[in-house]
């Protein structure tokens, strides 16, 4: 039906040029250019027919996805000259019906040092703004909205800042913004306020569709309500993961195993990590202090590094009992054991530098990061997204997932870091319809090509320095996981970080410390509940 339609356009059109032809040549001409215009028409439609015939699915779902997504229009379906591919049976619809809203402003809050995954205003030549840029141009023109980006500060630091714009603003009805992409870790107080919205009683959103994070989903979704959502609109879900990386020529040098292969195996363990990482140290320079100036087989924060440890090892801060209420899974036996494990191999093990357990300053970041690129440490913890920054390494270096718990457990997990993005409505949004609308399109879209050029391409790709690595991103990200717990880490009174805590301060009593604190973990989790009542 395609190409029948097609064709039919190309004769309408180039009769129309004869037309208008024939009225300015000779009649002795006549002849020749009608010759001529009729070869055009055949093999113009020929051309058009195989064209429209060859839309087949393929192995990237039909999409356009190269080595540079500034020259595919088609990846985004946002090329006004051309027709809409059709779509193939792995392209999935938003569901969305013709909209028109009359060119209304959709205003949208972000953190201004996340700009990335939210906002571009022109085409640059670099792959993922140029990607967004169309994604936004795309769904504005798709229901005539104009969009309103606002930046806002909004790292940790700014918190308190960015909550009271919010809170403000609905106090006093101004409508400010629509659509607020906030950090995950203390965006979550607002909804306690009476502050949002409820994204199930917004309109068009579709919780089943790949583009949300269904994990998230069903941790967040308590009595019918979902204050927040995330997926393929928040790039940051897998910059922010956590991997690891390691530095592959001391592989080779100390004889260590294929640890791509371990991976592969499912017997990347932390206790085989351990047993690994043991092989690799020296005191360089002979002082007998193990310090930042010699060389290790791991190095690491105790902040963010050891809450990764929580989601690797596939221990829950809260479960659901039989109605679907969360409560505590502090007192469970594996959350003090995969503590005592992790302990051991930060504090007892000579391998392992534990950065901010050195004086020589405040920024933990500027201690343990130098040593691995000046090739003294064979694994780092760091975020996945941070290896844009380790391009310029003279050495390579591959990825891998943060280890298992042990052989039992089936799969991998890692968490994101807790500034990735959280969407949330405030509770005076005028049209849920519309938001509803464009916000289900622009995830629908991100799906359809940011996420592909950020993480086939940005990731993948140019971050990536081999097929193993690129492998290991695959299995990093089908592991990223959520728990309700974990997400409310801010109202709840920071349950899950006695691990870091207890590590920073070189303590290991954390049977006793969870007991201590129980009481008002509960409290906190009463609180929340309520609010969800």
């Amino acid at each position: 039906m395609a190409a029948r339609r097609n064709i039919k356009n190309y004769f309408k059109l180039i009769t129309e040029v004869i037309i208008l032809f024939m009225k300015k040549i000779r009649k002795k001409n006549l002849r020749n250019v009608l010759i001529f215009i009729s070869a055009l028409i055949i093999l113009s439609a020929t051309s058009i027919f195989l064209q429209s015939c060859s839309n087949e699915p393929n192995s990237d779902g039909g999409r356009n996805i190269s080595g540079d997504i500034n020259n595919s229009r088609e990846a985004d379906g946002s090329d006004d000259d051309a027709e809409q591919p059709a779509q193939t049976e792995n392209e999935i619809s938003d569901d969305i019906p013709e909209l028109d809203f009359g060119g209304e402003t959709v205003s949208i809050l972000y953190r201004d040092y996340m700009e990335y995954e939210t906002n571009a205003e022109n085409e640059t030549g670099d792959t993922v703004n140029d990607a967004v840029y169309r994604r936004n141009l795309a769904v504005q023109e798709r229901f005539n909205v104009e969009f309103n980006m606002i930046p806002a500060r909004g790292a940790w630091a700014y918190r308190n800042e960015f909550l009271n714009r919010i809170r403000n603003s609905v106090s006093a009805g101004d409508n400010e913004f629509d659509l607020i992409a906030g950090y995950a870790a203390y965006t979550v107080e607002l909804f306690a306020d009476g502050h949002l919205a409820n994204w199930k009683e917004i309109p068009y959103i579709n919780y089943d569709k790949p583009w949300w994070n269904s994990d998230f989903v069903n941790e967040m979704a308590l009595n019918d309500k979902l204050y927040f959502l995330t997926g393929d609109l928040a790039l940051s879900t897998i910059w922010n993961a956590n991997v690891l990386f390691f530095n592959k020529q001391m592989r080779a040098d100390y004889g260590l195993d294929n640890m791509y292969d371990i991976v592969r195996k499912g017997d990347w363990t932390f206790d085989r990590m351990a047993e690994i990482t043991r092989q690799v140290f020296r005191d360089l320079n002979g002082d007998g202090i193990y310090d930042e100036n010699d060389l290790y087989g791991y190095v690491t924060d105790t902040r963010n590094q050891v809450d990764a440890y929580i989601a690797s090892f596939d221990v829950s801060v809260t479960r659901r009992d039989n109605n679907g209420t969360p409560y505590f899974a502090l007192t469970d036996e594996k959350f003090s054991s995969g503590f005592f494990k992790l302990f051991e191999f930060m504090k007892q093990t000579v391998s392992t530098f534990a950065g901010d357990e050195q004086p020589v300053t405040t920024d933990i970041y500027n201690v343990y990061r130098p040593i691995f690129e000046e090739e003294r440490a064979f694994i780092l913890a760091e975020y996945l997204g941070n290896s844009s920054y380790m391009r310029g390494y003279d050495f390579d270096f591959g990825i891998l997932p943060f280890p298992k718990y042990d052989g039992i457990q089936e799969n991998y997990y890692t968490n994101p870091q807790d500034g990735y993005t959280i969407f949330c409505l405030p509770v005076t949004i005028e049209n849920p319809a519309k938001i509803g609308a464009v916000t289900e399109a622009l995830a629908a879209e991100s799906n359809k090509s940011v996420v592909p050029s950020f993480y086939e391409i940005a990731l993948k790709t140019k971050l990536a320095r081999d097929d193993e690595s690129a492998e290991m991103i695959d299995i990093i990200r089908e592991g990223i996981t959520f728990n309700f717990g974990m997400i409310h880490v801010v109202p709840l009174g920071y349950p899950h970080m006695q691990w870091r805590l207890l590590i920073s301060a070189n303590q290991d009593n954390i049977v006793s410390e969870v007991e201590r604190s129980m009481n008002s973990y509960r409290i906190n989790l009463e609180r929340i509940l309520a609010a969800y009542e």
